[in-house]
């Protein structure tokens, strides 16, 4: 429910806080009062395209904001839930849409004040509210949504939805069955290039860990010469052998005696035996490992060479297939797998074909069943808004709900189904149905589409026929109809606002009338004013009590505000009332 529409600057209005409620809001006034702007400024910030023109005359930007207050039991609360997830934007009970105009050109759209696209707040526009008269932001002018409605209105959501999904599974198939297709024309390259690098891969004989290990003893290769001389000097040292000196470890034994020798004599060197005692190990363990070693070390004539020839041959997979071996084996896991599928192809084709056959079969049933279902309800459909048109005042006028196949000319690029064998027929995931609506409103005129209708007021009725029939499936929960009484009184005007009124029931009406007969059905009643001082020209918007309310209904009636033209206005408002 739109419950507050802040306008700055915007036009001929300085300021204006507008307070709407549930159920039916009128704004009336005096021709040229400003009431279009007021619908102006709310299709600006629901989304629809404005330029600095509308900015105040002496002022650098306008500002429009608008509240809503969602309830989460609403038909259209889901979807707007999913479109606010999808766009990224945090999502509450109360929904803040504000549109700024600069004359720099910075233009702002803000969404519970985080900066959004036009496209995004046009989006939630088209979700959040239905305006219906002399503006382009209506819901129903826009064909895509034709084939949803009709559904909506005949029950058909969980068919719709069934045939979507097989279309998506079908359309699977499809370009699956298209790549094998494409997949035959340069098959054989592919397998010849998969064979190879199976082939390289394999002969090589990469493992992990192997290169790692070449690079080390590639290092100690390099390095023999050094390696071999420091390791024979050390055990020299160790083990003595050269001259009449012992080495370290006759050396440390000496010191071992001597310090057991001492120990006996003083117990506080007993530590002192024991650091002798751990030093003797760990010359014995140097020993050991530096021996070791030593005898390990071979000068391998020509295995140096093996080793480089070996890191050449790993790097040039490398720089192929993966940057470390685990990802060169992985590559050869996914090739193998690759050239088994391409080696198999006849059977992996035969199966897809088999399976693409079966969609297309209960794709088609599926699209056939619906498309009479909705031929069906387009009748039903068509005959309602049409006596509702009638009722409206539109004696001659004629609705038309129609299920023609897609227009290929429209959609170039859509699917084809060969269903029931060779007959192709193009298909969305909609089916293989277009729908139209279409207008007759005189004696003798085509039916056109509504986007054809002229007249705004015009196109206000015959969307008031349309949402009358609509109304126990409509998921937009805020209508706005402005000056839907063109061409219309008497009788008629009762009419029409009896009609409003029963939407208003369900859903939130804002309606811009000049006629009492509907302005007097009003739950809110807003009257706008112009008032210029000479120099400068304002709107001003004011909610009206019930003696405001009884003397706007005389002055829309032509009466003056005297006692008489008031009785019939306070008549007025009881015969309503009943």
């Amino acid at each position: 429910m739109l419950t507050d529409l802040s306008i700055r600057n915007f036009a001929l209005i300085d300021s204006a806080n507008i307070r709407f409620e549930r159920g039916l809001n009128v704004l009336t006034g005096e021709t040229g009062a400003g009431k279009s702007i007021v619908m102006e400024a709310l299709s600006m910030v629901l989304g629809e395209r404005a330029s600095g023109d509308c900015i105040r005359t002496g002022c650098e930007q306008a500002t429009v904001e608008a509240v809503f207050e969602l309830d989460r039991g609403s038909p259209g609360y889901r979807r707007l839930a999913a479109f606010m997830e999808e766009s990224g934007l945090e999502f509450e009970d109360t929904l803040i849409l504000k549109r700024i105009l600069s004359r720099s050109g910075r233009h702002r759209c803000l969404v519970n004040n985080s900066t959004t696209t036009l496209g995004t707040l046009n989006g939630l526009g088209e979700l959040l509210v239905d305006l219906h008269g002399q503006h382009d932001h209506q819901t129903l002018l826009n064909p895509k949504n034709y084939v949803g409605i009709l559904d909506a209105f005949g029950g058909l959501e969980e068919a719709a939805e069934e045939l979507r999904g097989t279309y998506i599974e079908w359309r699977e198939a499809h370009d699956r069955h298209q790549e094998l297709i494409n997949q035959e024309r340069e098959r054989n390259r592919i397998l010849d290039n998969l064979r190879f690098q199976i082939a390289e891969i394999e002969e090589t004989q990469p493992r992990p860990g192997e290169e790692e290990e070449l690079q080390a003893e590639r290092r100690r290769l390099r390095n023999f010469e050094s390696l071999n001389e420091h390791s024979a000097a050390i055990l020299l040292l160790l083990d003595g052998g050269e001259g009449d000196g012992p080495g370290a470890l006759d050396s440390l034994g000496q010191i071992q005696s001597r310090i057991e020798e001492m120990a006996q004599r003083d117990p506080d060197l007993a530590s002192a035996r024991n650091l002798a005692e751990n030093a003797a190990y760990a010359l014995e363990d140097l020993a050991r490992t530096v021996r070791a070693y030593h005898e390990q070390l071979e000068a391998q004539p020509g295995r140096l060479d093996e080793i480089e020839s070996r890191l050449h041959l790993i790097a040039n997979l490398k720089r192929k297939y993966g940057s470390t071996i685990e990802e060169i084996l992985a590559f050869l896991v996914r090739s193998k797998e690759e050239r088994g599928r391409l080696e198999n192809y006849e059977e992996e084709r035969a199966n897809l074909e088999k399976v693409f056959q079966q969609l297309t079969q209960k794709l088609g049933r599926q699209a056939t069943e619906l498309s009479k279902r909705r031929r069906k309800v387009a009748k039903q459909l068509s005959g309602e808004v049409t006596l509702e048109m009638r009722q409206l005042g539109m004696e001659a006028g004629r609705f038309e709900a129609e299920v023609a196949l897609i227009d290929t000319a429209l959609m170039p690029n859509v699917l084809r189904l060969n269903y029931p064998q060779d007959d192709e027929s193009p298909i969305t995931a909609s089916g293989w149905d277009y729908v139209h609506f279409r207008i007759s409103t005189n004696p003798g005129e085509p039916l056109k589409s509504l986007r054809q209708v002229a007249s705004g007021g015009e196109i206000s009725r015959i969307m008031l026929a349309i949402k009358a029939v609509l109304s126990r499936v409509d998921a937009v929960d805020v209508l706005v109809f402005d000056e839907i009484d063109q061409g219309i009184g008497g009788k008629t005007a009762h009419v029409v606002g009896g009609k409003i009124k029963n939407l208003a029931a369900e859903r939130q009406v804002l309606c811009i009338t000049h006629l009492a007969p509907i302005a007097s059905r009003a739950d809110h009643h807003l009257r706008i004013v112009k008032q210029s001082d000479g120099q400068t020209t304002s709107v001003f918007i004011s909610a009206l009590d019930g003696a405001g309310k009884t003397e706007e209904l005389a002055r829309m009636m032509g009466t003056e505000p005297s006692e008489g033209g008031l009785k019939v206005a306070e008549e007025l408002l009881q015969q309503v009332a009943r």
